[in-house]
């Protein structure tokens, strides 16, 4: 088991978001979880991400609590985030490099692996403008590149295509789709969910303030909009302590 939720309630204020809920996330699986907006899926790839703390209960990552990770576990997770939240004033090359600097990789071969992906996500005529500077579906692009610049065993997207039209939406899908055959563990909430089945696509929703199976019917009919159960996405210093 990658992830275990064992017992987990997490509480704004008054507000009971997940009661008691027991959940698991197995290794080499690819997972979309969707549902009502104000459900909570924010709320719970923050939990995910170890952003929020649950009120109760423990989530494990490989059998170990998910407060105590190292930094060399962050590494192996691609974290894509509601809101991208990029650096502003660094150019959209360096804010995609950024994770390899930190890990020391030498220039030439961020160089490459940087305009790989600039050159898949339709970029590479940003690489030198500055973040601030592109449009939402240009940074959520520039933020998908950064996580998974790594090529991380572990990808956990929170509306991934949220800025994105339905061609560049699929596009992106079919590069998560890649990474996971691949062998990379995926796991998204999305508006924008396949609309085929497939046996090897495991698909959750929220009911009841747990995370429950469900159908491509039940997928499809939710009512995808912005999740507004907490605050979403991430301030730059929790973007820059994880990739750190």
């Amino acid at each position: 088991m990658l992830f275990e939720f064992r017992r987990v309630s997490k509480s704004y204020g008054g507000q009971k978001i997940f009661r008691q809920m027991d959940f698991g996330i197995e290794r080499s699986t690819f997972s979309i979880l969707t549902g009502p907006s104000g459900t909570g899926k924010t709320t719970f790839f923050r939990m995910l991400s170890g952003i929020e703390k649950p009120t109760e209960g423990q989530i494990l990552f490989l059998g170990r609590d998910l407060g105590h990770l190292t930094a060399a576990h962050l590494k192996q997770i691609g974290f894509v985030f509601q809101h991208p939240r990029g650096l502003p004033d660094q150019t959209v090359f360096d804010n995609i490099a950024l994770p390899l600097r930190i890990d020391g990789v030498a220039e030439p071969e961020i160089q490459k692996k940087v305009m790989h992906w600039l050159e898949i996500l339709g970029l590479s005529l940003k690489a030198n403008a500055l973040f601030k500077e592109l449009s939402g579906g240009e940074r959520q692009k520039a933020e998908f590149a950064r996580a998974l610049i790594r090529k991380p065993r572990l990808i956990l997207a929170d509306e991934p295509t949220a800025h994105l039209d339905a061609a560049q939406a699929d596009h992106l899908m079919d590069i998560l789709w890649d990474l996971y055959k691949q062998g990379a563990t995926v796991f998204i909430s999305t508006h924008h969910p396949p609309q085929f089945e497939h046996p090897e696509i495991l698909r959750y929703r929220v009911s009841r303030m747990k995370i429950v199976p469900a159908t491509l019917k039940e997928s499809a009919s939710a009512d995808l909009q912005l999740d507004s159960a907490a605050p979403g996405g991430v301030s730059s210093a929790e973007a820059g302590a994880l990739l750190s």
